[in-house]
């Protein structure tokens, strides 16, 4: 298991003008391979992380019209990250996001996540009034018996429904309803969560790979997915491996699956996959040994125990158990976003 969490902090600089005192706070932002918003820091702006166009990252503030960053991330148009940041007249640049720390741009920055995996992801247990959401900065595109293409409120069950494979149940609550109402009381201010689900039921990893007859789905609501407005690629969570139980294969096969998707998103950076464990009352308990060794491989590799969960079927999570896995996907989706 891969942590890569590091914490830079900005030191203050003091400029001396005649007649004027010139002070530049420092940035306090922190810095990672993933991407968070919105730090205090960078003089000129008054807040962390360069505005969009900055190109550099440095340590401290500059004051309004330098080229050079603060310590941390540059903000939605640029492709460093790091903490605090530029002040205003930094030197343009052009990129898909904003970097670890930035301060924020103009407009607020809308932070996607991937849903992937088979049944347990796409949701089997019958929901709950407790499941409902009611925030509309919790979007997910799509989603069962909700216009396709398109940001809904989201709300259990996230997946399509059917699915291609017609097995994804349309009165079932799923995981990412809670990963996604645990990020949300984290959420930097102004900022929205889009879930892009991608479950289907029933399915090997093969069949989300390339060559693979669900793998053109995932790509399509890729495509759809970047073309949002202030989008930025933030993770992903992943619960898959019943149908592929014990395949020593598995693990460079989950790698793989990383990959293409970072591709297809077009990024240049590392985003954190969190795996689930395998219910240990269930099939396929001993695959969590694969699921461990998928996330040391990994470049921002997790996963979340399922000690104190139970099954309703020898593979499915109960209700309670759904819940308990979305909260902890979340939680550790926080500690490494750094949110």
């Amino acid at each position: 298991m891969t942590e890569m969490n590091r914490t830079i902090r900005g030191t203050p600089r003091f400029l001396l003008l005649p007649f004027l005192f010139i002070i530049a706070a420092s940035g306090c932002g922190e810095s990672g391979a993933t991407g968070e918003n919105d730090n205090t820091g960078g003089a000129g702006s008054g807040t962390g992380g360069a505005t969009a166009g900055s190109t550099s990252a440095g340590t401290g503030g500059d004051a309004t019209g330098s080229t050079s960053a603060g310590t941390g991330g540059d903000a939605t148009g640029s492709t460093n990250a790091g903490t605090g940041g530029d002040a205003t007249g930094g030197t343009g640049s052009v990129s898909s996001g904003a970097g670890t720390g930035g301060a924020p741009s103009s407009s607020p920055t809308f932070h996607i996540f991937m849903l992937m995996g088979q049944s347990n992801m796409a949701g089997v247990a019958d929901k709950q009034d407790s499941d409902k959401n009611s925030d509309a900065r919790l979007k997910v595109l799509g989603g069962c018996n909700q216009p396709a293409g398109q940001w809904n409120l989201a709300n259990p069950p996230l997946s399509d429904c059917p699915g291609e494979k017609g097995w994804n149940l349309s009165t079932s609550v799923d995981p990412g309803i809670w990963f996604g109402k645990t990020l949300l009381g984290k959420l930097p201010e102004g900022d929205t969560i889009g879930l892009v689900a991608t479950a289907e039921s029933g399915e090997s990893i093969n069949t989300f790979i390339t060559g693979g007859s669900h793998h053109q789905m995932i790509l399509n609501k890729i495509a759809k997915a970047k073309t949002a407005e202030n989008a930025r690629f933030a993770g992903i969570i992943f619960h898959q491996g019943e149908t592929d139980n014990g395949q020593s294969s598995w693990p460079g096969k989950v790698v793989q699956l990383y990959n293409e998707v970072k591709a297809a998103w077009g990024v240049d950076y590392d985003v954190p996959f969190i795996l689930g464990e395998l219910p240990a009352g269930g099939c396929c308990g001993g695959h969590n040994n694969l699921v461990h060794q998928a996330a040391d491989m990994l470049p921002m590799g997790y996963w979340v125990s399922q000690q104190g969960t139970n099954v309703m079927d020898q593979y499915h999570f109960d209700h309670a158990s759904v819940v308990i896995m979305g909260t902890r996907y979340g939680e550790k989706m926080i500690e490494a976003l750094k949110w």
